[in-house]
């Protein structure tokens, strides 16, 4: 009997891992990709997260079951994936929203249970104050009993004045011993303030509020027991990156370095810590589909007669009209632009159209939206130091490094920090630039050129007989620079000219009046002159400009600095 029973235990030790059961997976996040053109608070394109968990499957069919992942998770996104010793079969995830008595985000939790306990902590210490009021009362009721006995005994004449003396000294020890704990208590009432008002912000700017999280249930069916590190893939908003750069120029030896980061924010509610974290150009919010485009229709616009009774004008119902031939297009526009991710394969991956980068090494980021800086890349660039001289405007020499992207990688827009010979002078944008386009980046003031800009001529007289007659303005400027740096200098000298609307209006520059060998319309730019220049140690530099504007006498201008 007794073999039997043991046989029957056997059988059933046998046939338990056959048995379907839900088995849980503590998942890690392991790995996160952001895209560009994404914000903090949730708009453009979510990113990528990936969880992991390793896990022992018995044979049979079974459930893993990932708890407490984020509510906000896009359940169309979701992929899985597993890898092993064990032979599995993997099903069709499902999801479901579980509710929760207290905070989901674990750092929220922390900071509501620190909160509190602080409060605990101030309502104990406003009953200590409340008890030191209560015995304050009860030494003002002994001095008034005091006083009573005093009057009495002094008409008598039979006052104790040793006795009441140090009666006296006791309660002012007392009163003086109350006031003290009194304040003290005070005090310690407004650093637990301070302590809930800092929990509060922080709370603020974590601000999920969130009492949900979201159970996937991912069935298998496993031929052969093993170990299984099973991989979850899902999108989610709220985490954004822009990059931002230092730009550093050594003055010495014209050398340029544009350092590139990444500043990642994330405000999903769960602190990442130690993730391999991917930041991608590519930005699947501006939409995979080109729009479509429709007829323009136009029109003679017919006479009408004004109605007294109500009706849409003309105007309202040729609007109506063509909103409702452009809605449709619109709405197939709105239907096409379909996002979707783009996978990363390389630490540094430029297919031609965008750019992932790997950051190195392990990255965490915390939860409240604050900015974590992230080293991508530095970028090489072909650098030609000038100094630009605008003397219309200003009597500074600006420094500027006129740099070429070089590489293949585009460098995205972004602020950037300016050092010249490791001294940050100011901050700066610039637009997104592909290899081979340059820019001008200003390092500041160059304290060791001077510029004078003087106006010689400002004339104004007519001109013309009787039929024809004009109005005329001759100026003439001159600006001089000397050099005070003991090595040769590029220099570039700006200015503009007026530039006529008018086939009336007649803008000539002066050639006598005029520095030669300029060009005209840099950067086809309308009426910007420059004069380009190097310069000795030393050296001294005189630009002249002359120009002259008629137009009718009957006529008034406009424009004119």
């Amino acid at each position: 009997m007794r073999a039997l029973t043991l046989t029957s235990a056997l059988f059933l030790l046998t046939i338990m891992p056959a048995m379907a059961d839900d088995i849980p997976v503590d998942s890690k996040l392991k790995s996160v990709t952001i895209y560009s053109g994404a914000s903090p608070q949730g708009y453009g394109a979510p990113a990528t997260l990936t969880r992991t968990g390793y896990i022992q499957v018995p044979r049979g069919k079974h459930t893993l079951v990932f708890n407490d992942m984020p509510a906000g998770l896009m359940t169309d996104t979701l992929k899985t994936s597993a890898q092993g010793t064990a032979q599995a079969v993997l099903g069709a995830v499902s999801t479901k929203i579980v509710n929760n008595v207290a905070l989901v985000s674990a750092r929220e939790q922390e900071l509501d249970e620190q909160k509190k306990a602080l409060e605990q902590s101030k309502k104990l210490v406003n009953a200590e104050i409340a008890a030191l009021g209560k015995k304050q009362d009860f030494l003002d009721s002994i001095n008034k009993q005091a006083a009573v006995k005093i009057n009495e005994q002094v008409s008598d004449f039979n006052l104790n004045t040793t006795q009441w003396i140090e009666a006296a000294n006791t309660i002012h020890e007392s009163n003086a011993q109350i006031l003290k704990d009194t304040l003290e208590k005070q005090a310690q009432i407004l650093d637990i303030d301070a302590q809930i008002a800092k929990i509060n912000q922080d709370m603020q700017m974590l601000r999920t509020g969130q009492k949900q999280t979201r159970e996937v249930r991912l069935p298998i069916e496993v031929a052969k027991p093993g170990y299984l590190t099973v991989s979850i893939d899902y999108q989610l908003n709220g985490i954004s990156w822009n990059p931002i750069y230092d730009a550093r120029l050594e003055t010495a030896s014209g050398e340029l370095e544009i350092m590139q980061y990444g500043a990642v924010r994330q405000q999903t509610g769960e602190d990442w810590t130690d993730i391999s974290l991917t930041l991608s150009t590519a930005q699947p919010s501006r939409g995979a589909t080109a729009p479509e485009l429709s007829t323009m229709w136009v029109d003679i616009m017919q006479a009408y007669t004004k109605r007294s009774l109500g009706g849409a004008s003309f105007n309202d119902m040729a609007r109506s009209s063509i909103q409702m031939e452009m809605a449709a297009p619109m709405a197939a526009e709105a239907d096409a632009e379909i996002m979707e991710a783009v996978p990363v394969m390389a630490t540094i991956n430029n297919n031609g159209f965008n750019a992932e980068f790997e950051i190195p090494g392990a990255v965490s980021i915390p939860a409240d939206g604050t900015e974590t800086k992230v080293l991508i890349a530095p970028f090489q660039a072909d650098v030609k130091i000038e100094r630009h001289i605008k003397p219309q405007i200003s009597n500074s020499a600006f420094l500027i490094a006129n740099a070429t992207i070089k590489g293949e990688k585009p460098l995205l827009a972004g602020p950037v920090s300016l050092f010249r010979d490791g001294s940050y002078i100011g901050k700066t944008n610039i637009p997104m630039l592909n290899p081979g386009k340059d820019y001008d980046l200003s390092f500041g003031i160059d304290d060791r050129i001077d510029v004078a800009f003087k106006t010689l001529k400002d004339e104004s007289s007519e001109g013309g007989v009787l039929i024809g007659k004009t109005n005329k303005i001759d100026r003439e400027t001159i600006t001089e620079i000397q050099s005070l740096r003991d090595e040769a200098i590029e220099v570039a000298i700006f200015q503009t000219l007026p530039v006529s609307k008018n086939e009336d209006i007649t803008v000539k520059i002066l050639d006598e009046a005029t520095t030669k060998d300029y060009e005209q319309d840099v950067n086809n730019i309308k009426g910007l002159t420059v004069w380009r220049y190097t310069l000795a140690p030393k050296e001294e530099k005189d630009v002249k400009l002359g120009w002259s504007v008629a137009w009718p006498k009957d006529q008034n201008i406009t424009g004119l600095q």
